[in-house]
């Protein structure tokens, strides 16, 4: 009985430690943005791209505008920039002032979704996770988790 707990127990440590070693990338959002570094200057936002090993490239990263407009859903690609610091990228407003929008990014894997005030200014953000074995995990973000929660923003 002590073998086979033995046993568990070291397997539990190798799948603890195999999530580790392959643990997601991770996103984050920051905002307001420094108005005095000049590569950020006039950004909406600033997303910092985190692996575990190795340095984000702008390749990594993707991410849409979604919104409702006068009751149309609407959906723009953004473009992000470098900026003067490792694995941080600027975004730029790309999508209109007028509708309700938020914005699915994401660096490979992992998704934030940034809710955005009638300004266009960042009023939350966060990355959806689920737990596994423990650890929370960044998971998927379907469509209609994203329409949820255009309308709800929508009625504000």
């Amino acid at each position: 009985m002590l073998h086979r707990i033995l046993l568990c127990a070291a397997a539990l440590s190798l799948t603890t430690l195999a999530a580790a070693r392959k643990s997601p990338p991770w996103i984050s959002i920051e905002s307001p943005v420094n108005p005095y570094d000049a590569t950020t200057r006039g950004a909406a936002l600033l997303v910092h791209a985190e692996f575990r090993e190795g340095v984000a490239q702008l390749a990594d990263l993707t991410g849409t505008a979604e919104g409702l407009v006068n009751g149309a859903r609407r959906s723009i690609t953004l473009h992000f920039d470098s900026t003067s610091r490792p694995s941080v990228f600027a975004l730029r407003r790309q999508w209109p002032a007028e509708g309700t929008w938020l914005l699915r990014l994401s660096l490979r894997t992992t998704t934030a979704v940034v809710s955005l005030d009638r300004a266009g200014n960042v009023a939350s953000a966060r990355v959806p996770t689920e737990m596994s074995q423990g650890i929370p995990l960044p998971r998927a973000v379907p469509s209609r988790e994203i329409d949820a929660m255009l309308a709800d923003a929508n009625k504000r």
